[in-house]
């Protein structure tokens, strides 16, 4: 029997899936003064590693928030960005990637870090914020769309049935999404490239220096009949997570291994005979090659894994979806306090799903990179296996990937240059419309940045002699009565990315994104920036 309807029961945003995802969305509510409530199935948040890694731009969003170093501090040492190919971790090493270099184009470089680690930390935030709630073991039932919001059911542990009344309702509950079915929205790609069993296990292996040194193993047999498998490195020293292939579409094995089987295996793949293993958690997974057919339908949103499925080569599953919440948070705050329009939120799909269809692609050519690494390997050949282990490092070498996106549609206003090529491994900054605004220390103590200027407000920066662009701003922020902040660069050095010159401006989304640039002073800035700020919120 559903439960009488409450102010309690009444949110303006309801979130499906307390994931790292759905709990992003929750702190980027929160910091704009939104209320909402998280509504998770499970108990705690999760006791599996899951993904391996948070790239610049997600810990960039991390550094924001205040959680950066307790992120990065449950991470492995820096320079582990490697893989290490190896008969077995105490046997013999093949070759190994390099760590990606670090050019100093961010304040915060990326960390390899487990997921359970970082859901922790976000939820610490959640968990003490005045405008957002989380809800364990917690149901997500059904919902119905009304001409002005959500209205659903959820049903707790106990059995209990509550009915929530929502403005809006946003789909973070996984690979899996019942609510995406719900909705009626599909997924576009192939949905069985492969089964694999991932085993959580720990097992003290800091005795090998290799241990603490890469990120993960992929341990090639001598034995070519032997399947090569992976190892990923949670902490450095006795948590590991095994991946085994399992079958393509489906599970292939006659009958699933016993805990006695898995401990061999794992025996095998470290290269000692007598570990002492414990089996902490497994589970089996398809890999997919997947995204939504839309991000939107009416008042619901997908986010994450629920809107984008991809090989976990690569790592970007979790970053995408942290960077969908920060791109969608913005924009549903702005609705919900009267300064935007509902259009805004068309913007939401246009510029996160190609995205998604780039990651997805970057994450489908690592997986592909391996068994050619592998066969390399295999076939004795030096120059062969030194061709394949270099071309290795694109895997991990990826801040062109992670930074270099670009929005060319949605809420941008195109200013007619040319976007440039596109190398997953090289990121070039740029003030041009779309992308993110470029880093640049703004203290001799490296501790403030130009990213730190952009967080729940748009934005007006101004070249050096750029003042009359901030009177604009001042005068645009009174007659439109929305909020800007207002800076100076220090410098408009075109190696730094900057291209609005000395006198020029761009104007810059709350998450960080340049809306519109105008690198010249016109007769009336003013009028410009109004317009310009208008033609995005209107």
């Amino acid at each position: 029997m559903g439960k009488r309807m409450t102010e309690a029961n009444t949110t303006s945003v309801l979130i499906v899936g307390g994931g790292p995802v759905g709990l992003a969305m929750a702190l980027l509510l929160d910091r704009f003064g939104i209320d909402c409530a998280v509504v998770e199935k499970s108990a705690t948040t999760t006791d599996h590693p899951k993904s391996r890694g948070c790239w610049v731009r997600t810990m960039e969003i991390f550094r924001q928030w205040g959680i950066e170093d307790a992120i990065r501090a449950r991470g492995l040492q820096d320079k582990s960005d490697m893989f290490v190919f190896v008969e077995s971790v105490a046997g013999r090493e093949i070759g190994r990637t390099r760590p990606e270099p670090n050019l100093g184009q961010t304040p915060a470089w990326k960390s390899l870090v487990a997921q359970d680690a970082v859901e922790e930390e976000i939820y610490r935030v959640v968990k003490a914020s005045r405008h957002a709630r989380v809800l364990f073991s917690t149901e997500f039932q059904s919902f119905t769309q009304t001409e002005d919001g959500i209205e659903a059911t959820t049903r707790a542990a106990s059995g209990e049935t509550t009915t929530w009344r929502a403005r809006y309702l946003i789909a973070a509950d996984g690979a899996g999404s019942a609510t995406r079915r719900s909705a009626g929205i599909d997924m576009v790609g192939p949905a069985n490239m492969a089964t694999i069993c991932n085993e959580y296990w720990r097992g003290d292996l800091s005795r090998f220096p290799l241990a603490r040194e890469a990120a993960g193993y992929r341990v090639i047999p001598q034995d070519p009949h032997t399947v090569a498998s992976t190892i990923l490195n949670t902490n450095g020293r006795d948590r590991w997570l095994t991946l085994l292939p399992v079958g393509g579409a489906t599970d292939e094995r006659p009958r699933p291994w016993s805990d006695a089987e898995i401990i061999q295996i794992i025996r095998a793949q470290t290269g000692v005979p007598d570990l002492e293993v414990t089996l902490l958690n497994r589970s089996v997974w398809r890999m997919t090659r997947q995204v939504a057919a839309s991000f939107r339908r009416g008042r619901i949103f997908l986010v994450g894994d629920a809107a984008h499925r991809f090989p976990p080569t690569g790592g970007f599953g979790l970053n995408s979806g942290v960077q969908d919440a920060h791109n969608l948070a913005w924009k549903l705050a702005y609705v919900l306090k009267g300064l935007a329009s509902e259009r805004l939120l068309d913007s939401y799909d246009l510029e996160r799903r190609p995205v998604a269809e780039s990651n997805a692609d970057f994450s489908t050519g690592n997986m592909r990179r391996f068994p050619l690494t592998e066969d390399a390997i295999r076939s004795g050949t030096p120059d062969r296996i030194r061709f394949w282990i270099n071309d290795m490092d694109k895997h991990l070498h990826s801040i062109g990937q992670a930074l270099g996106f670009s929005y060319e549609q949605g809420a941008v206003i195109a200013d007619g240059t040319v976007r440039t090529g596109h190398d997953t491994r090289v990121y070039t900054p740029s003030d041009r419309p779309g992308g993110r605004f470029p880093h640049l220390w703004l203290d001799l103590a490296r501790q403030q940045s130009t990213l730190d200027w952009f967080d729940r407000d748009f934005a007006v920066v101004a070249g050096p002699l750029g003042q009359e662009w901030l009177e604009a701003g001042r005068s645009v922020a009174r007659s439109l009565k929305q909020p800007l902040g207002l800076h100076m660069l220090p410098t408009a050095d075109p190696a730094d990315g900057f291209q609005m010159g000395l006198r020029g401006a761009a104007l810059v989304r709350p998450d960080g994104h340049v809306a519109w640039r105008m690198p010249w002073l016109p007769s009336d800035p003013a009028k410009e920036l109004g317009n310009a700020l208008q033609a995005l919120l209107r």
